[in-house]
């Protein structure tokens, strides 16, 4: 009898399968190789800003499309080499368990019985995160600075003034070798976010070596842009920088001459860089215009206490301590409490007759009225990068106090008029509660002479502050 059942096919042949991966392996190393081209190439030309802003899109979109095709490429390695090619026999080829069982291919089989829940999905997902892994690793964790500084960098070639403001704002927090180019870039340009740059730059007071945010910033304060040149000389005012203080005062001079208020900010500037040649002009500013250019002008002036001993075209350094002196007597309360505050941190002991005068001069309600800090913005709108003068805080009667205790009477002169003054206010009963236990300490101090654990505790009793 001859047999009519259907011939079982023949088995697989071991070589196919042993080719197959072969073929999938070579595939799976020219596709990495193609994928690590593809990214350094496009990380190292966003690094360098050879993309414009519309381009840089389509950049972004080749390395993560590489990056895609890397994982899935090796996710199909993995499926071949691990479960046996179930992905590929069951989807791709359309294979079940019968037909595998009939083609007598027991590797397939055996693979096919593999990995239970764990499907290719999860070998797509898991192949995808090691790429992006290696992708950032061989391009040194370039998705963090794409996401911190790229964004940021790409934002200011964009035509939209606004927002190469905002991208500004937002390089000026940031420390990366790319950063300082870009801004630099954006200073020359003298478009619409140049006086942003300039401010940004100013901020850079960490760097080991300051001459790559001051050479580009001389450059703007020569500039015929008002709104340039005028952030230009405030940054470097903040950075220190005193080649520029003739520049300084100069615009505050054009500001004076126009009948402006001055600005806020060159008057911390000039505070910052200390130069004896601005002493005139602080003293013009110290006697006249609006009460907080009166302020910042005392304030600026204390900031001289470095250059007290110096002396240069008939100015001495002490002069500073003289012109704040003049003023108290007559000045309003609110620059008082500035002029105080500013003979407290020049600490000459001389100061302490006009301070004792001052407070015999003010009425009750004076000594306990509480002296005002001052608040400048640098940034060019206002915003939140803010500097506190005239700090601490204190009612006016203990902010003498504290400026008395800054500068301690050591000669004996000076000794026999503080001596009783702080004997009759320790004793005065109308005196506000601070002041009385300021003057106990302070009398404390003054008579344990120049003891430095003495006057260390002393200090603490005052809760004295130098700004």
């Amino acid at each position: 009898m001859s047999d009519t059942s259907s011939p079982s096919p023949a088995p697989a042949s071991p070589r196919r399968g042993t080719a197959l991966r072969a073929k999938l392996v070579s595939l799976t190393l020219l596709a990495n190789m193609a994928g690590f081209v593809v990214a350094i190439f496009v990380a190292r030309s966003l690094r360098a800003g050879h993309a414009t802003d519309s381009g840089e899109t389509l950049w972004l979109a080749a390395y993560y499309s590489a990056m895609f095709l890397v994982g899935l490429v090796d996710a199909f390695l993995v499926d071949e080499l691990l479960l046996g090619g179930k992905f590929r026999r069951t989807y791709l080829q359309g294979k079940d368990t019968r037909q595998l069982e009939r083609s007598g291919d027991d590797e397939a089989l055996v693979g096919s019985f593999k990995g239970g829940n764990f499907g290719f999905p999860m070998v797509v997902v898991l192949c995808g995160g090691l790429s992006y892994l290696l992708f950032n690793l061989v391009n040194d964790d370039f998705d963090t600075y794409h996401r911190t500084i790229g964004t940021h960098v790409s934002a200011l070639r964009s035509e939209d003034p606004e927002r190469q403001k905002s991208a500004v704002a937002e390089l000026s927090i940031r420390r990366a070798p790319q950063v300082l180019p870009a801004l630099r870039a954006v200073l020359a340009a003298e478009g619409p976010a140049a006086p942003w740059a300039a401010w940004a730059l100013g901020r850079f007071e960490d760097l080991p070596t300051k001459r790559p945010v001051i050479t580009p910033l001389v450059g703007a304060a020569r500039s015929q842009n008002p709104e340039v040149r005028r952030e230009a000389l405030v940054a470097l005012g903040r950075l220190q920088h005193r080649p520029v203080a003739p520049y300084i005062l100069q615009e505050i001079q054009t500001q004076m001459d126009a009948g402006e208020t001055v600005d806020p900010r060159l008057l911390y500037a000039v505070g910052s860089i200390q130069v004896l040649d601005s002493l005139p002009i602080l003293e013009q500013l110290l006697h006249g215009s609006d009460e907080m250019t009166q302020r910042l002008a005392a304030w600026a002036l204390a900031q001289h206490r470095d250059q007290r001993a110096k002396q240069r075209d008939g100015l001495a350094g002490r002069d500073a301590v003289t012109l704040l002196e003049r003023r108290l007597p007559s000045a309003s309360l609110d620059v008082r409490c500035a002029v105080v505050h500013g003979l407290g941190i020049l600490g000459d002991e001389h100061s302490n007759q006009p301070l004792m005068q001052a407070y015999d001069a003010a009425t009750p309600e004076e000594h306990a009225y509480v002296c005002p800090r001052i608040t400048i913005a640098l940034r060019p709108d206002g915003g939140d990068d803010e500097v506190e003068l005239l700090r601490p805080e204190r009612k006016l009667g203990m902010k003498i106090i504290l400026a008395m205790g800054q500068m301690r009477a050591t000669s004996p002169e000076i000794r026999a008029a503080v001596e009783p003054w702080l004997i009759a206010l320790e004793g005065d009963s109308s005196a506000i509660y601070e002041v009385v236990v300021g003057s106990t300490s302070l009398l404390k101090g003054i008579r344990g002479g120049r003891n430095d654990a003495e006057a260390k505790s002393v200090d603490q009793a005052l809760g004295i502050e130098d700004q």
